[in-house]
């Protein structure tokens, strides 16, 4: 089942922040409306700190918007990041041209009109093309052939027709419509149809996106925020009716306000989706590396860190161990109870290894078959030996039952092997002492544990570990 942001529906907390944000805007817009017409002090460098916002993160959103059109091939994505577009390409004209940044009639041969045409323009643009995305919303996924070009092409049109109603703001901005008095600095707003009109227009996008999508899910929700601000910064422009008033400084935070709230969405999600990929990764890796049957690590995944392990201790000059363990009598296992209770047999036994190994630095993965290998890095030969009589005797404690003659319970069989005897010799050296000894223990009666010396190792007084010299000792079964 396809899974995108128009799919993903709004969870508790997401409507609760959603609503404690257009109960902010809301809020503010109401303290500041009395006192829209109010004249504030006037900050140069806001102007071009507060356009400058709104073109990157509008250009960020559409960016944004873009990849998760890339990802699902779904237009209604492809739409909304060309109306994000086309509000970054529309505040940076807005920027360029208006009166006292750069000049004081602005740049482009600009006129008195020509700001706030583009402003117009650009605030009537923006909440049409939303709406138009809403006609996209339920379209199926486009082909992989034509997704580049439609998608691309709605872009280029959305940049091309800023452009251009920009452009005719600047070239016609003497036969279009006083919407600014003449008076000095011309700060004095003009209210008229095509302003009314914008206030419509932004009106019904939002009462249109809220009845269509329910605000279902988070991107709806946010983006009737974005809508909700884009209609406060519209209003308070109204009401303010002057340049630098406090109804104009608050109806640009509104727009700010606009153009970050799908972005603040987008990189929440975007940042859970990272956060569920890795999480999605940690668990392949671990499944990749994990034996089917017993849980344990896998042939492949020993290889590799048992080489990585060997070679660090060689650098560092410390011995490492390894404990090659083997079922006793299992072909017979499998004959006398089936192949169903062997692989159960093998989880037993596997489970209580693992359990058992109790070796912070090491661990144990499933050689093959009924072999399973513990590595044992910066391990002595005594400690060895010591963990293998650990793991010898906690697989007869569990008493699974045996067809074997010679023991009631099943068994194992262990080659012990270390590094610190095996001056300059490479892997397989150690792991074919290790092998050898397993030899020795299967040869000598199994359930037991051998070293590669073939020796009586001395063990530490209370200690319970085998030694390959005494056959008695070993060949019992304790419970």
């Amino acid at each position: 089942m396809e899974v995108t942001l128009i799919h993903l529906t709004a969870a508790k907390r997401h409507r609760f922040a959603a609503a404690i944000a257009a109960t902010v805007l809301i809020c503010a817009a109401l303290f500041v409306w009395p006192h829209a017409k109010a004249q504030a002090i006037v900050v140069q460098p806001f102007m071009p700190i507060f356009a400058t916002s709104v073109t990157l993160t509008a250009a960020l959103t559409a960016f944004l918007l873009w990849t998760q059109y890339r990802a699902s091939r779904r237009f209604v994505f492809a739409v909304l990041a060309s109306a994000y577009a086309f509000a970054s390409i529309s505040a940076a004209i807005h920027l360029i041209v208006f009166p006292g940044v750069f000049s004081g009639t602005g740049l482009l041969g600009a006129g008195r009109q020509t700001s706030i045409w583009i402003w117009l323009l650009w605030h009537g643009g923006f909440p049409l093309l939303v709406t138009l995305a809403l006609a996209a919303r339920w379209r199926p996924p486009i082909d992989a052939r034509s997704e580049h070009r439609r998608g691309a092409l709605a872009i280029v049109a959305s940049v091309s027709l800023s452009i251009a109603l920009s452009a005719l703001a600047i070239v016609a901005h003497d036969r279009l419509p006083d919407l600014v008095s003449s008076t000095q600095y011309y700060r004095h707003l003009t209210p008229g149809p095509a302003l009314l009109i914008v206030e419509a227009v932004c009106a019904g996008a939002l009462v249109t996106h809220a009845m269509v999508t329910r605000l279902k899910t988070s991107m709806d929700l946010w983006l009737a925020i974005a809508l909700l601000a884009e209609l406060i910064d519209v209003t308070l422009t109204l009401a303010a009716g002057a340049r630098y008033s406090v109804g104009w400084y608050a109806a640009r935070l509104a727009s700010m306000a606009s153009a970050s709230a799908l972005l603040g969405m987008l990189m929440y999600e975007t940042s859970g989706l990272y956060r569920k990929l890795a999480e999605a990764h940690r668990a392949l890796k671990e499944s990749s590396v994990r034996d089917g049957l017993t849980g344990l690590l896998n042939r492949a995944y020993f290889d590799e860190r048992y080489r990585r392990e060997f070679a660090l201790a060689a650098e560092s000059d410390r011995p490492l161990g390894v404990l090659l363990v083997d079922v006793d009598h299992f072909k017979a296992y499998n004959d006398a109870f089936g192949h169903l209770a062997g692989d159960e047999c093998l989880r037993r036994v596997a489970q209580t290894l693992d359990a058992q190994l109790r070796y912070p630095a090491g661990f144990i993965a499933r050689y093959g078959g009924e072999e399973f290998m513990a590595v044992l890095p910066d391990c002595d030969r005594q400690t060895g030996l010591a963990i293998a009589e650990r793991l010898r005797r906690a697989i007869a404690d569990l008493q699974l039952p045996a067809p074997s003659k010679n023991s009631p319970y099943v068994t194992v069989s262990i080659g012990h092997a270390s590094s610190q005897f095996l001056c300059g010799a490479r892997p397989q050296a150690l792991l074919a002492h290790a092998d050898a000894a397993l030899y020795r223990a299967k040869a000598g009666g199994r359930n037991r544990v051998e070293d590669q010396n073939g020796a009586r190792v001395p063990m530490p007084s209370g200690s319970q570990t085998t030694t390959d010299s005494s056959e008695a000792m070993h060949s019992r079964v304790e419970s």
